[in-house]
Order: C-alpha cells, then sequence, then structure tokens
C-alpha cells in the first residue's frame, strides 16, 4: 500500500501525463488547423479548460507537498508547460513544411509527366 505522499507524487504523474498529451493536441491544432465547419477549434478549447483544471490540481498538490508557491509555479510553468507547448509546435510546423514540401514535389513531378 502506498503513502499519502506516495500518492500524491503518483496523481502529480498522471496530471504530467495527461497535462504533456493536452499541450500536444492543442500545438497539433493551431498548426493543422481544420477547415471551414470544423470543430477542432472547439474541442481545443475545451482541451484548454481542462489542462487549466489540470495545472490548478498540480499546483494545489505541490502546495501540500510544502513546495513554495514561486517554486511550485516557477516548475508548472516555466519548466514543463511552456517548453513542451512549444517543443510541440516547433515540431509539429517542422512536420507540416515536410509535408507539404513532399506535396509539392510531388505536384511538380506530375506535373512533367503531363508534358511528356
Amino acid at each position: 500500500m502506498l503513502n499519502p505522499a506516495q500518492n500524491q507524487v503518483l496523481y502529480l504523474m498522471f496530471l504530467n501525463g495527461l497535462l504533456f498529451l493536452g499541450l500536444n493536441y492543442v500545438a497539433r491544432i493551431i498548426v493543422f488547423p481544420g477547415g471551414r465547419g470544423s470543430k477542432k477549434l472547439g474541442y481545443m478549447l475545451l482541451i484548454i479548460v481542462g489542462l487549466v483544471l489540470c495545472i490548478t490540481q498540480e499546483l494545489d498538490i505541490l502546495l501540500e507537498m510544502k513546495f513554495p508557491a514561486k517554486a511550485a509555479q516557477a516548475v508548472l510553468l516555466g519548466g514543463f508547460a511552456a517548453p513542451i507547448f512549444l517543443i510541440s509546435v516547433v515540431y509539429f510546423r517542422i512536420k507540416r513544411s515536410q509535408i507539404e514540401s513532399l506535396s509539392s514535389a510531388g505536384d511538380s513531378q506530375e506535373e512533367r509527366n503531363a508534358d511528356h
């Protein structure tokens, strides 16, 4: 059986996993938005609300574990949420440029084949 401190650490790990997946999803939707009439932006807003709740829960748990408030905020936002979000945005931008370059290369090859 786990003691209360171990339960809090496991809960923090679970919330960090949810936060990672949510930030990754939000970054993907920002880089690859759906077309007109897409529901992706609405889902993204719901995910953002859930992520705010996750961060609030994590902050509460860290404060219960006697972390200083400023240090807990710095760890959550500056040490995890912001870097993960920025890295995800960069990753999906690179992926998008690769997809666009492959599709433009495929289009130019089809044009050359059509000329012959």
